[in-house]
């Protein structure tokens, strides 16, 4: 066991040297254990606020993201459109870093989960959010055009934020 100096900084260089590598190397799930690991050395009552919130709140929900991209991949294909379909969960650190700078509380953040709905056009890409609409109920304000103003480096794609099953939003 290292002392306490010592964790701290070998958690500050896996957050700003490991973590940041896993990323460049698309190993996405060793980044989210990086900093899910460094976080809780670095600030670990935060850590544990922002884990037992999520235990609280999405705790029983452990299948949602599943269930929401079976349905979503149901209708999709029914409406011939051609995609691929991604979901996932927002990690313990992503939450408290969201919450930190962007000064909001746990019932602010909307895309704990979410679904990425990667098509071939914009055509299809506006058509899939019909798709999506006509499913879930939107909620107002939770929705965001970059595809008719894409963002200064080119992305561009459609946000919305949904309300899912049991009440539970995801983007």
């Amino acid at each position: 066991v290292k002392p306490d100096d010592k964790m701290r900084t070998t958690a500050l260089e896996t957050m700003h040297v490991y973590a940041p590598l896993a990323h460049r190397l698309g190993m996405q799930k060793i980044k989210h254990e990086l900093e899910n690991l460094s976080l809780s050395y670095l600030d670990p009552i935060g850590y544990k606020e922002v884990k037992d919130d999520i235990e609280k709140r999405y705790g029983q929900s452990v299948n949602f993201i599943e269930n929401m991209r079976t349905t979503v991949d149901k209708n999709l294909r029914e409406n011939n459109i051609n995609f691929v379909l991604q979901g996932r969960i927002k990690s313990v650190y992503s939450l408290y870093r969201k919450m930190y700078t962007q000064n909001k509380s746990f019932d602010e953040i909307y895309d704990f989960y979410a679904l990425r709905i990667i098509v071939d056009d914009e055509l299809q890409c506006y058509t899939a959010l019909g798709i999506i609409h006509e499913m879930f109920n939107s909620i107002p304000g939770r929705f965001k055009d970059y595809i008719g103003t894409p963002k200064p480096n080119g992305y561009q794609s459609l946000h919305t934020t949904v309300m899912g099953t049991d009440g539970i939003p995801f983007e």
